[in-house]
């Protein structure tokens, strides 16, 4: 039991040993940092059983503070300490070692209910520190504590819940002794960060932070919560609650450590809003030389993902049924299911996590296929800047000739974006009348009408997303012809 003094300092007192009783377990106490300074005044309570021998608090000398004369030495040893228990009445029930410790020498039974004042003289050759100690003994049965079971108890709530539900599995928290208390006064000491939870009057349903009781025999107090909790914030609480008498001298603490169940609470999430996948088909010539496309069967399209803040897993599907595609449920795989009548395809899929009840995805992801001749590679794009930065662009159809031409993926250092400026790399002519010119306007890089990609602005990778990626689109004109290629080029910057 500790006695919290006007200092609000306490040490712990732990395993008080009778050696005719078997109850020192009921006696599970906080601790608290001890200052080491002049004049310290400790306060605490023991019971009168305390065999002689008894172990209450050991004082350390500060050698590490900057003030000590000792702070620059290394060895221990090359510090003299001497402890003395000065005289106030009671040597004959207490003694201090060479060491600092504290220890009971008989019976303290004459000394129930009676104040006790130690006063330990620590001596260096340089300096002079007194120590008050202030006991407070008492009868056993006197002294407060809880049930057995509820001493370190596990407990679980739902996130959610509004205030005042109930902690499953922790039982009323009744402080009692042999002799009754007048009033207990309740209190949550530890580990309630922010609040969460409360205590509840069993009999007036009343919720606080400190419950005083009157009725000790019949009324105790409920763990409840104090407002709804969100798991992903925080899923574990580890509780200190304190039940002491009305003059906060007799005490006794609980741990319970409550866990926080998750509730289906939120929806998946597309990691992209968009995605666009090229399909390459298979040319063939007939004996009379003609020449078809055909795309594969059970071609693998491309890949659709959605992550789930509550860790639940997730399936697919797509919102309508398709004579050409399909996806796989539990991965989020496009597949080629017959021969595409068109040379696009715009399709929506949505997520939903495995609970039960299932939460679906707010929003579908749309995805855009394209269906390509084999003279064009295929072209794979899971993270576009552009979809994210304007997804208010459209593909609309164009009056001249397009082909696309195979994008390029190209590993670049960190450091190669610090120079406004810097060539990164040079684009390839198929013939000396092609420029080049972006599609869409670029925060980070550009391009020359000869196929120079330049860095536009110094690259800050905080602003580049998870795929850490600078996506952007080249148109490319023929002089002289009715033509124009639409070519993807995709850097990705690599942490160096």
């Amino acid at each position: 039991m500790l006695l919290i003094n006007n200092f609000n300092q306490c040490v712990a007192f732990n395993n008080v040993h009778n050696k005719n009783s078997s109850h020192h377990h009921h006696h599970y106490h906080r601790e608290k940092a001890f200052d080491g300074t002049a004049n310290n005044v400790l306060s605490l309570v023991l019971p009168h059983d305390t065999y002689p021998g008894y172990s209450i608090k050991k004082f350390t000398a500060n050698f590490t503070s900057p003030d000590s004369p000792y702070s620059s030495l290394t060895s221990y040893a090359s510090k003299p300490i001497n402890y003395r228990l000065l005289e106030t009445g009671f040597s004959k029930y207490f003694t201090v070692l060479e060491d600092g410790m504290v220890m009971t020498t008989s019976d303290l039974t004459p000394l129930v209910n009676r104040p006790v004042h130690l006063v330990v003289l620590e001596e260096t050759p340089l300096s002079t520190t007194t120590h008050h100690l202030q006991l407070h003994i008492m009868d056993r049965k006197d002294m407060l504590r809880f049930p057995g079971a509820i001493l370190e108890t596990v407990g679980e709530v739902m996130e959610n819940l509004k205030r005042g539900a109930k902690v499953k599995n922790v039982p009323l928290l009744q402080a009692n002794s042999i002799k009754p208390s007048k009033e207990i006064i309740y209190k949550i000491v530890s580990g309630n960060d922010n609040k969460a939870f409360a205590l509840q009057n069993s009999k007036t349903n009343e919720i606080s932070e400190e419950i005083k009781i009157k009725d000790t025999k019949n009324v105790g107090v409920w763990l409840v919560t104090n407002k709804p909790l969100d798991r992903e914030v925080k899923s574990e609480y580890n509780l200190v609650i304190e039940g002491s008498d009305d003059e906060r001298i007799n005490k006794v603490d609980a741990k319970i450590t409550v866990h926080i169940l998750d509730d289906n609470d939120n929806r998946p999430l597309f990691i992209e809003s968009q995605y666009r996948f090229v399909v390459v088909g298979k040319k063939s010539v007939d004996a009379d030389g003609n020449t078809t496309v055909t795309y594969e069967r059970f071609t693998k399209i491309g890949k659709v993902q959605a992550k789930d803040a509550d860790g639940d897993k997730v399936a697919y599907k797509l919102t309508s049924p398709s004579n050409y595609v399909i996806i796989v449920p539990q991965t989020g795989e496009l597949v080629l299911a017959g021969e595409p009548e068109k040379h696009e395809l715009l399709l929506e899929v949505e997520a939903h996590d495995l609970r039960t009840p299932s939460l679906t995805s707010e929003h579908p992801t749309k995805v855009l296929i394209e269906f390509a001749p084999p003279e064009v590679a295929a072209i794979t794009v899971q993270h576009l800047a552009h979809e994210e930065q304007h997804p208010h662009h459209r593909r609309q159809k164009r009056s001249t000739t397009r082909a696309i031409r195979p994008s390029k993926l190209i590993d670049f250092d960190e450091v190669d974006g610090d120079v406004e400026g810097f060539n990164l790399f040079r684009l390839e002519k198929q013939n000396e009348r092609e420029t080049f010119e972006l599609r869409d306007d670029n925060p980070w890089v550009s391009i020359e009408p000869n196929g120079d990609v330049c860095v536009k602005k110094k690259w800050n990778v905080s602003e580049l997303g998870a795929m850490k990626t600078i996506d952007f689109w080249v148109i490319i004109s023929s002089q002289g012809h009715n033509e124009s290629d639409l070519n993807k080029q995709s850097k990705e910057r690599r942490d160096s």
